[in-house]
């Protein structure tokens, strides 16, 4: 058995959608079980909607509506599907739903997390109904299974946290017994429900997460997650046009790369990977015949080849916040001091560098800024300095690596580098640049780290 999830490129259009019924046609044999995201753009157009609903714009909430539904109504017509009984009905309720959906926000003059949930998630809906249906065409027996039955989470509307166990059991119960008689079980990635039914989404990286979610409960050896590129790369190829594939990488390896901004994955999905040993194979739908990256606890890498760069990857539109106090020297206390400010706002730190008085930290999200450095400003003295990035370089064992950063920063003598951490992690060796520097930066790595003398083993070449 194995799960398969599809992103919302690969369920684009009805093109895109034939494609993968061929795919999913070709895994028959392994018991397949689909999760899929929204057709792509649409889940855009639902944020849109849900604003101009919260603002109690009704004309322009119900031109999008218009626009959500004749887009899958194209596709429906492409891949004539129309006459197909349980789409034709589902497809009626899941229009019926978005009204409501919208009606209610705007009844009641607030758009709440709730409220938010079971609008966003009616993308997913009409996509788990439109590929069985298309599945059916082909003469492969599929239905859609309401992720909201399976998977149990808190109440944490739009970053909602699964309750594994008791989701598992309905896996197990429902799920399990469709894959058994030879259904191909479609299934809404994101979307899951509380206890008393009350629809959920599980936020950044929430379809990707469903599927890894679904592999453990099921006890999968393998998720493919089908995507529009052909694996994790060494680098970003809008920077870098002759990045390569990298072939296998370990879980903590693709991890790094997730947190620090590798667009191919999330950090979220890896952790059932990691907690019940099942390998993640990201593909191409538009290119199946490609191997693509396979992450697993164990990749099949000569142990002398680790201490090399895997790939590079960067995060930007950050703020560097610097604090400089005489307090820190020999105190106990004062960094719990600075850390509670940030826990008290909400406010997440990417990477952190300290000296005896000085303290310097990177956030992603600047909204409560505004509340944070007043409160800094108590007991010390705060510099900010905006449009800032992190460059991230991964490699198992590159902390044991002898001259690595020696290297790095020979080749970039020329760059203003705000932050180093390196001993934090055995892969990874961060820094902070200015946001304009980054092609600079990233190419001219790239051409040193990645200069043709690479092991086929690890890298497609």
């Amino acid at each position: 058995m194995i799960v398969m999830k599809f992103g919302g490129t690969s369920v684009g259009s009805a093109e895109a959608i034939r494609r993968i019924c061929n795919i999913i046609e070709s895994r028959k044999e392994k018991d397949p079980v689909v999760v899929t995201s929204a057709v792509g753009g649409v889940t855009n157009k639902l944020v849109a909607l849900s604003k101009h609903a919260g603002a109690g714009e009704r004309s322009r909430a119900d031109a999008l509506i218009k626009e959500i539904i004749e887009k899958h109504d194209r596709i429906i017509e492409d891949l004539q599907i129309g006459q197909d009984a349980l789409l034709a009905s589902a497809f009626n309720k899941g229009v019926a739903m978005l009204h409501e959906a919208v009606d209610k926000i705007i009844d009641a003059g607030e758009l709440t997390n709730e409220r938010y949930d079971a609008l966003v998630s009616m993308g997913e809906f009409f996509t788990a109904h439109m590929l069985p249906a298309a599945l059916r065409a082909k003469g492969l027996s599929s239905r859609m299974v309401d992720s909201r039955s399976l998977l149990v989470t808190d109440e944490a509307f739009s970053a909602a946290h699964p309750l594994f166990e008791e989701s598992k059991a309905k896996v197990k119960e429902r799920l399990l017994p469709l894959v058994q008689s030879g259904d191909i079980p479609v299934l809404q990635g994101f979307v899951g429900s509380t206890r008393d039914g009350r629809t959920t989404t599980l936020g950044r990286g929430g379809s990707d997460y469903s599927a890894t979610l679904f592999g453990a409960m099921l006890g999968v050896s393998i998720v493919e997650i089908w995507s529009d590129v052909d694996g994790v790369l060494t680098a970003d190829p809008s920077l870098v046009a002759n990045a390569y594939r990298i072939r296998y990488m370990s879980f903590h390896e693709a991890a790094e790369l997730a947190y620090f901004g590798a667009k191919v994955l999330h950090p979220a999905p890896l952790a059932p990977a990691v907690d019940h040993d099942f390998s993640v194979v990201v593909l191409n739908s538009m290119n199946p015949e490609f191997a693509g990256t396979t992450i697993s606890a164990h990749p099949p890498v000569d142990p002398k080849l680790e201490g090399r760069v895997k790939s590079i990857a960067y995060k930007e539109g950050l703020t560097v916040i610097t604090i400089i106090s005489s307090r820190m020297l020999m105190a106990h206390g004062f960094m719990a001091r600075v850390f509670s400010l940030f826990e008290k706002y909400e406010t997440a730190i990417d990477l952190v560098s300290t000296s005896e008085v000085t303290v310097s930290m990177t956030i992603d999200d600047a909204r409560n800024l505004d509340k944070i450095i007043p409160e800094l400003e108590g007991f010390a003295t705060v510099q900010v300095e905006h449009n800032k990035a992190i460059v991230c370089l991964v490699g198992e064992g590159l902390k044991r690596t002898k001259g690595i950063p020696g290297q790095i920063f020979g080749l970039l003598q020329d760059t203003h580098i705000f932050s180093i951490s390196q001993g934090a992690s055995e892969i990874n060796l961060s820094f902070v640049i200015d946001e304009n520097d980054l092609p600079k930066v990233i190419t001219r790595l790239h051409a040193y780290f990645f200069n043709g003398d690479l092991d086929p083993n690890i890298f497609a070449v």
